[in-house]
């Protein structure tokens, strides 16, 4: 059984770009929602030792983290921090009313772009190995 926030972000109108479909992947961190333009990714309120999501205040914090860290190799897919609203019953992302969680916000790549297709249909060329190991060297 989903949390009453998950299940309402599993609703094309709870968005502001309202999409036609919205996948969930669940990690043991985070529900993560594909939108058709977006990715959202909200921490769940788990402790496991060597992370501590049980506050919201703590969601927002590593949130605010991540999007900081991994916009430095990947500036044009994250795109912020997010708020997710009650406002009159209605579960919003980016809505009016009180803040009960925040998302980490992405842009949506491509599924055929992603490495683990690009390898199984072999596609990787010696140009992209260099391109990446080249960005992780100035990193």
């Amino acid at each position: 059984m989903l949390p009453e926030m998950a299940q309402a972000l599993l609703e094309p109108e709870a968005y502001p770009e309202a999409p036609g479909k919205i996948e969930l992947v669940q990690t043991q961190m985070s529900f993560v929602f594909l939108t058709d333009d977006y990715v959202y990714k909200v921490k769940k309120p788990v402790n496991l030792g060597y992370l501590d999501y049980t506050t919201k205040e703590k969601r927002q914090f590593y949130c605010q983290r991540e999007v900081e860290l991994n916009r430095r190799l990947c500036p044009e897919v994250y795109l912020g921090v997010v708020s997710i609203t009650r406002d009159r019953g209605a579960i919003l992302v980016e809505g009016r009313g009180e803040v009960i969680e925040h998302a980490v916000k992405m842009r949506r790549l491509p599924q055929e772009a992603m490495m683990d297709v690009l390898l199984a249909d072999n596609r990787v060329s010696p140009e992209m190995i260099t391109s990446v190991a080249q960005k992780l060297v100035e990193f």
